[in-house]
């Protein structure tokens, strides 16, 4: 009996050590979850151009779920969450079983700033038992509400077939007419979903007011590599519209162009845009209405402060407001509708200046 006794515990003690080992041995993944305008298209665009010389370091940027044929979304995993949140193939395990069966990767990062948005960010929270045999981390990046809506909102306009007003995007719950991406500016709740991800030690929270000025350097240290990133050749930058310019895509979006047309003349008016440097005198609200607004966001500022972020210096817009102050553009949009007609007429595109010109009423 005592020898039984005995093999039992020798057992035990074995069967504990190589369980420690194996625990020791797991995987990490890294999800990059954005949150959006931190920086995240110049980052993917960096780790995609480094992906060679980062798995040979022995992280992997993995090429399952990107791919989309427009400029921003190149280089981000935008494949992967669009497929989770439609309910389609989820293409984690298949990364996961790279990254393990690679015996000289030890880690992998993927990159998609719609894991930060609460829909798909809910629909990854549903597979979360794919992840059990890694060690899953995240990595998310805050700026000041005020200041991601503004950018947020000029982006949409020219990039996605966006509708709404300004003030429809960040209406709260309840409050008339509510729009999906304002819950993008829900930073608690965000976190709070993470959390249930990742729990709180592998939770990554960062200001972006503190790595802007080298995010891809920043991003890639949370993932715990120490490896000098090569910038790329055609450093992919998504450009913020100024106000007026914005203001007329959001106008030309109800006529709904089709993706091929919105995505040519989002080009045409980036490059209006640098022709008429005083637009950046304008701004949708006010810097006294965003003061406003950003009151309705203190509980946000006051979560994220347990972790390490300054309420006033990394969340609020503060006095250096560079989004412009003047509110009444009708004359600036009317100015850059005709610049628009004619610049495309130079470059012998009679056919779209034409829609455009037909397609949009007078300004009021």
């Amino acid at each position: 009996m005592i020898n039984v006794l005995k093999n039992w515990f020798a057992k035990k003690k074995e069967d504990d050590s190589h369980s420690s080992l194996v625990k020791l041995a797991r995987k990490k993944l890294f999800i990059h979850a954005g949150t959006y305008k931190t920086g995240t298209t110049y980052f993917q665009n960096t780790m995609y151009s480094n992906r060679a010389a980062l798995a040979q370091s022995g992280l992997l940027y993995p090429k399952a779920g990107l791919g989309l044929t427009t400029t921003h979304n190149r280089h981000a995993h935008r494949i992967l969450g669009i497929d989770i949140a439609a309910g389609r193939k989820n293409r984690f395990p298949g990364i996961i079983n790279h990254l393990i069966d690679t015996p000289h990767l030890k880690s992998a990062l993927v990159s998609y700033e719609g894991f930060g948005h609460l829909p798909s960010l809910r629909k990854l929270l549903q597979c979360k038992p794919c992840f059990d045999q890694v060690d899953l981390h995240g990595i998310l990046v805050f700026r000041p509400h005020i200041d991601l809506a503004i950018s947020l909102y000029r982006e949409l306009c020219q990039n996605v077939s966006f509708q709404g007003d300004f003030k429809n995007m960040m209406s709260k719950p309840g409050a008339g007419a509510n729009h999906r991406w304002q819950r993008t500016l829900e930073y608690r709740m965000i976190v709070e979903l993470w959390q249930q991800l990742t729990g709180d030690a592998n939770l990554h929270l960062l200001s972006y007011r503190r790595i802007s000025h080298d995010t891809a350097q920043e991003l890639l240290a949370v993932a715990g590599h120490e490896f000098k990133l090569v910038p790329p050749i055609d450093a992919e930058r998504n450009p913020t519209l100024s106000a007026p310019i914005a203001e007329l895509i959001r106008r030309m979006n109800k006529q709904k162009f089709n993706t091929q047309v919105r995505h040519q003349l989002a080009r045409e008016l980036t490059l209006l845009d640098a022709k008429f440097p005083e637009f950046s005198k304008y701004c949708e609200i006010t810097h006294d209405q965003a003061i406003q607004l950003e009151k309705s966001f203190e509980n946000d500022r006051q979560f994220l402060t347990a972790y390490g972020f300054d309420a006033v210096a990394d969340l609020t817009i503060g006095d250096k407001w560079r989004w412009g102050s003047d509110t009444n553009m009708g004359e600036a949009v009317l100015a850059a509708h005709e610049a628009l007609i004619t610049q495309l007429r130079e470059k012998d595109e009679n056919d779209l200046a034409a829609t455009v010109s037909t397609a949009l009423e007078a300004p009021t």
